[in-house]
């Protein structure tokens, strides 16, 4: 038990850290953060799948579903981050006077 709770924080307490700088720094609701960190879950799925030729090969697996998931991620959440920023610069598209 004591070793799933030390593996749950290990991921959960940056997965916090990465909702606050997404609240904060990108001024993202709290329904678009929390969708963005939960990108975590579909990423690992990915991950999972692309690592499964490696399965006679238990730790190389899981450093390339590790590897994957964080690059998955990653890669997922600067596009929305990018999309979010930008918006904020684009011209309004409000049409009401």
């Amino acid at each position: 038990m004591g070793v799933l709770a030390l593996l749950a924080a290990i991921v959960l307490v940056p997965l916090g850290r990465e909702y606050a700088d997404l609240r904060r720094s990108f001024r993202l609701t709290r329904m678009g953060a929390f969708a963005t960190t939960a990108l975590v879950v579909p990423a690992f799925a990915v991950a999972t799948v692309l690592s499964q030729p490696l399965a006679a090969h238990p730790p190389a697996q899981w450093c390339a579903i590790v590897v994957a998931t964080f690059a998955i991620y990653s890669l997922a959440t600067r596009a929305i981050v990018a999309s979010a920023s930008s918006a904020e610069t684009a011209p309004s598209r409000n049409t009401r006077g």
